[in-house]
């Protein structure tokens, strides 16, 4: 049974011993990952067995390798929450698909500073709790270190060696702020789901056509759309209004009931599209670090930062005006989003 503390007991003489016995299990990279010095016990618990280096110099090779109009991009990412996957060439030492993370959070390097030989960095295919992780792992498992709180998700996986750059795990660091870094689109490996968050106030009208919506036009592709509101009443249904318009698309909202917007939402979306400059401030407020995946939805049709009126409580005419309006945006969107998954052109 894995032995379990808190990051202020670690202590050398005890990482030592427990690196010797298996594998550790560490708070790092923006969720929970597992270090051990045995690469094949790392992938055949993981799949795959990551470098964990202390600097750049460590991996001067590899980035040789990667194009070198992206290369000062790929440096920057790589120093958040990532492992990047940057050679094809069995610099890793193993098969394809294992890459570095650099060391920059204080504890990983205390213990790559105090470990002979290298690390391996082995990271669940989704994010787990510790407690989940501990029971997985079992024997193989000799030390958990483990802080208060829940799990976050944990490092993005990035294949740099891709043209275009491909994402293969989903994590801390989110994909749209990847592609603002790089200054182009990437796509996601066919283990990746992409999240789109349609935000309005009430969550009774805007939100629930548009987001039923682009789910009829994403229908099949691993994508998850949902809805939620700024202030919005929990558990009431559409306005009638809005379930005939969207019928009219051939979009069944009637089962829909109003949700509010929460910080786990937000944080869980890789793309959040928003009707009004106030309710990205709301998110801001609440969750600065979402904002760069933010987008005002008129923003796809226009380019300008326009917005998207509240028709509620007015005729069904301008319920349509506004279905249109958010049409094109949509049409975009879900095109956008194909391309990502390379079911698009």
């Amino acid at each position: 049974m894995a032995k379990v503390i808190k990051p202020e007991q670690l202590n050398r003489a005890d990482l030592a011993v427990a690196l010797g016995n298996g594998g550790v299990l560490l708070p790092m990279l923006g969720g929970y990952c597992v270090l051990s010095q045995e690469p094949e016990s790392v992938r055949s618990h993981f799949g795959h067995a990551h470098r964990l280096v202390l600097g750049f110099r460590s991996i001067l090779a590899e980035l040789d390798e990667v194009n070198p109009a992206r290369r000062g991009a790929v440096m920057k990412i790589l120093a958040g929450p990532v492992v990047g996957i940057l050679s094809r060439t069995g610099q890793t030492g193993l098969t394809s698909g294992s890459g570095v993370a650099l060391a920059t959070e204080p504890l990983a390097r205390s213990v790559l500073e105090h470990t002979p030989g290298q690390l391996w960095l082995g990271i669940p295919d989704e994010p787990m709790q510790p407690g989940a992780l501990i029971d997985e792992l079992g024997e193989w498992l000799a030390m958990a270190v483990v802080e208060d709180g829940a799990a976050g998700p944990g490092p993005t996986v990035i294949d740099f060696t891709q043209a275009p750059v491909r994402v293969d795990r989903r994590g801390r660091l989110a994909i749209l702020e990847i592609e603002k870094e790089l200054g182009e689109p990437v796509r996601l490996g066919p283990e990746v789901i992409f999240s789109v968050l349609v935000v309005c106030t009430g969550n009774s009208c805007r939100s629930p056509m548009a987001a039923g919506y682009l789910a009829k036009l994403l229908e099949g592709e691993r994508v998850l759309v949902g809805s939620a509101g700024t202030a919005a009443p929990e558990g009431s249904p559409p306005t009638a209004f809005a379930v005939e318009v969207a019928a009219g698309l051939g979009v069944d909202i009637s089962g829909h009931r109003a949700r509010q917007l929460t910080r786990d939402m937000i944080l869980s979306a890789d793309l959040i599209l928003v009707m009004e400059r106030q309710h990205r401030d709301w998110i801001g407020e609440r969750a600065p670090e979402a904002l760069p995946r933010v987008r005002l939805l008129s923003s796809y049709r226009t380019g300008e930062p326009l917005e998207i009126f509240d028709p509620v409580g007015r005729p069904i005419e301008v319920y349509q005006e506004v279905m249109s309006q958010m049409q094109i945006p949509l049409e975009r969107i879900a095109k956008e989003i194909g391309w990502r998954l390379g079911t698009g052109d």
